[in-house]
């Protein structure tokens, strides 16, 4: 009870703005105005979704980002916090600067640093690979990993303390090699954050559009972005299935933060 008390506030935050924004994108999607009442709704923007190519290329190509910048933000950040741990103040807060920073800024500095002629390109005299506009996402990615590895690195800090430390010399003293520390000392102490982290990184990548609106391809496009860009259509259909869209992006980014629930209370039981 003390602890629903604590959380009452964030969770009556939480419900109420997001609450009340899906229950408008789903009304948008499903047509239904204030004029017309819930007797007017229909699917025609879902079926029209299923019958676009470029909205299933969008799903996967947010699918395939999302795992891709998450899975590779978990290793950056238990790497990152490995070294942190044995390091001092300065470094912590040198690795903690890309946190507070806003995406839009790291995406941008993206560009200005890895965009042609930009200034890895002329230091270098070329880069090998096309890392702004690369259809396969790369820049995204590198732009998640920069942005989201340190934020899960403090997080991974914060449980890898000192008791933490005392278990691992432990165990080395009983013949456990690194990696088995890793596996059977430091993994389950670090595992709920670190999984809960990612679930917060996975649904913000299948969500947000700044990032890859700056630094992606113009197509494929993520869903955010197909959303935007159904906005801009001249017909009036356009605002059912940007709606439509996100409603969609609402579910998997739920669907990811339940998976994580799920495996976190699995593994406690």
């Amino acid at each position: 009870m003390r602890t629903l008390l604590a959380l009452a506030p964030a969770l009556l935050v939480v419900l109420v703005l997001w609450g009340a924004g899906l229950v408008g994108a789903v009304r948008s999607s499903l047509g239904v105005s204030r004029l017309t009442g819930w007797s007017a709704a229909d699917l025609d923007a879902y079926r029209a979704l299923a019958d676009d190519p470029v909205f299933w290329e969008s799903l996967w190509f947010t699918l395939r980002i999302t795992v891709i910048a998450t899975a590779l933000s978990l290793v950056v950040a238990v790497a990152l916090a490995a070294v942190l741990r044995r390091s001092g103040v300065v470094a912590r807060l040198l690795a903690s600067v890309p946190v507070p920073m806003p995406h839009l800024v790291a995406a941008v500095l993206g560009v200005l640093w890895l965009g042609p002629g930009g200034i890895a390109d002329r230091l270098l005299g070329g880069l090998p690979v096309d890392l702004v506009r690369d259809p396969a996402g790369i820049g995204i990615v590198l732009v998640y990993v920069y942005k989201e590895a340190p934020f899960l690195a403090l997080l991974v800090l914060a449980a890898w303390g000192p008791a933490v430390a005392a278990r691992e010399e432990a165990a080395a003293v009983l013949g456990a090699r690194p990696l088995q520390r890793l596996r059977w000392v430091v993994w389950p102490a670090i595992r709920a954050p670190l999984l809960t982290g990612a679930a917060v990184v996975a649904a913000f990548v299948i969500g947000a559009f700044e990032v890859p609106l700056a630094i992606g391809p113009t197509s494929p496009q993520t869903l955010s972005e197909l959303a935007l860009s159904a906005t801009r259509e001249a017909s009036l259909d356009g605002r059912a299935t940007a709606s439509a869209v996100l409603v969609i992006a609402s579910v998997l980014a739920v669907s990811v933060a339940a998976l994580a629930a799920a495996g976190l209370r699995r593994r406690h039981e």
